[in-house]
């Protein structure tokens, strides 16, 4: 019998005549990891009154706490920017957010704008650590620009094995888990397969960070000098926002080259010359590219098929994530620091 979704191979479903049980909802999972990683950040927040580690140590610390609330905040906003993102989002929602996230709702339930939630905070502990970290270290010799490019490329490591199992968690119509998503990649026997769009997910990195400090910079100078005298969190949150927005819309482009070079499909491996495939149980193949080429392949398809507005598919989803987001995580960053600076932890 036929399976029920492209994206699940044959063998996951029961033969005729047997009961299959139905899967557990996604969101659920993703709510309860969630926490987990949430009470576990804290808990090393915590655990550095108690051990009282070296600085660096200190510093991701704070780095990675500040960015799992971040991400935990607006991961819905991420979901919906996704779906816009992918290749059948013009068929399916006309390009209208809203329609992506009713859609979703609808059909998945509520909790289903969390699916990859759990990958999402495992992974970006280590991911805004590194950002934070080598843009700290390295801003005092390189400036503001060149330094968040360089955190921008550093973070990709960690960056886009998540991204790849995230978006397709966040792609996949039916309950699934990461397991699943590795197993299917063959990452276990292939482990650079996790790193399929790294080229565009470099570029998007690198570029979102060297405007986000710059901006922000300015942005924390301009609020604190000019006549609303901001200070404190208020400060750290407006100039984040302020920084990320400009940031997250202008790497949009690289984003929608990176969510079409990871997400799934099937089809014949002749119909996309050069795309890197995963032949699955059923003798089908399931695509890791969207055509052969790589990231500037897939951007011009991209431009071929909706033109600029393509390349900027779920922008304004993108904004209204990234700029709550990095306003959050920097301005938790500048007080976790500032409390462990005047505890002498720094």
């Amino acid at each position: 019998r036929e399976p029920r979704d492209k994206h699940l191979p044959t063998e996951s479903w029961a033969l005729p005549g047997r009961v299959q049980s139905k899967p557990e909802a996604p969101g659920t999972c993703a709510v309860a990891v969630a926490l987990s990683q949430t009470m576990l950040s804290v808990a090393l927040v915590l655990g550095i009154a108690i051990c009282a580690p070296p600085p660096t140590v200190v510093n991701l610390a704070a780095a990675g706490a500040a960015g799992a609330a971040g991400a935990l905040a607006v991961y819905p906003f991420d979901s919906i920017k996704t779906r816009l993102q992918s290749e059948t989002a013009q068929k399916s929602y006309g390009g209208s957010g809203v329609r992506a996230a009713l859609s979703l709702v609808r059909s998945e339930g509520l909790l289903s704008l969390y699916s990859g939630l759990g990958v999402q905070l495992t992974g970006v502990v280590p991911e805004k650590s590194i950002k934070l970290f080598v843009h700290d270290q390295s801003a005092p010799l390189l400036g503001e620009a060149l330094s968040g490019a360089l955190a921008g490329l550093c973070q990709v490591v960690a960056t886009n094995p998540l991204e790849i199992v995230k978006v397709r968690l966040q792609l996949s119509s039916n309950p699934d888990s990461p397991l699943g998503v590795l197993q299917r990649l063959g990452a276990a026997s292939n482990p650079l397969v996790l790193y399929t769009g790294a080229a565009a997910c470099a570029a998007r990195d690198s570029l979102f960070s060297a405007i986000l400090f710059p901006v922000y910079a300015s942005a924390r100078t301009m609020l604190a000098e000019g006549d609303m005298h901001m200070t404190g969190a208020l400060l750290s949150l407006t100039a984040g926002m302020l920084a990320a927005a400009p940031a997250a819309y202008l790497t949009t482009p690289a984003d929608v080259v990176k969510t079409r070079l990871q997400e799934e499909r099937e089809e014949p491996a002749d119909l996309r010359d050069g795309a890197a495939a995963v032949v699955g149980a059923n003798g089908a193949t399931r695509g890791l590219a969207s055509g052969g080429g790589g990231p500037l392949a897939a951007g011009r398809r991209v431009l071929s098929e909706g033109g600029v507005a393509g390349l900027f598919a779920g922008g304004p989803e993108r904004v209204l994530r990234s700029a709550p987001q990095f306003g959050i995580t920097l301005a938790l960053y500048e007080g976790l620091k500032a409390g462990c600076e005047a505890r002498g932890w720094l």
